[in-house]
């Protein structure tokens, strides 16, 4: 696999205008989203993600997606596909948006916020777990009448 491209597709930065210095939310906890699409023809993985921090007592607010191209030598088997997709692309793409907050955040003339690393495996794992547990559930709901 190769890193072949990065872009910035959204960014939103502004002061929050209703921050109140005397009790400020000591914790970020930005929201995550993750994308991927895998484009068999050309043999490249395009993954996209996104952060976005909306809410809280926090000096500012700020939304940021950003999308890179991998390109694949050969079509990879599903399981290493997602791995990619879920894992490995998305921590070489967190260090641009990790960076590109910072440097936000310093220009605006608020101490600059470095984002915590995120540990992909974890989260790859819980979001399987979750996703067991919820199919888990939808077996085990009783059909509804109307569908009868």
């Amino acid at each position: 696999m190769k890193f072949k491209d990065f872009a910035l597709l959204k960014l939103s930065f502004y002061i929050n205008d209703e921050f109140n210095d005397k009790n400020p939310d000591t914790s970020i906890d930005p929201e995550m989203l993750m994308e991927h699409e895998f484009r068999e023809q050309e043999k490249q993985l395009i993954v996209v993600l996104g952060l976005r921090q909306l809410t809280g007592n926090i000096p500012y607010r700020f939304e940021i997606k950003a999308g890179s191209i991998f390109q694949f030598d050969e079509v990879p088997e599903e399981k290493i596909l997602k791995q990619f997709a879920t894992i490995n692309c998305p921590a070489i793409i967190f260090p641009y948006i990790r960076e590109t907050i910072a440097d936000l955040t310093r220009r605006a003339g608020v101490p600059p916020l470095h984002l915590d690393p995120i540990n992909f495996i974890e989260l790859a794992k819980k979001r399987e777990s979750k996703n067991q547990q919820n199919v888990k559930e939808n077996a085990e709901k009783p059909e509804s009448a109307s569908s009868q």
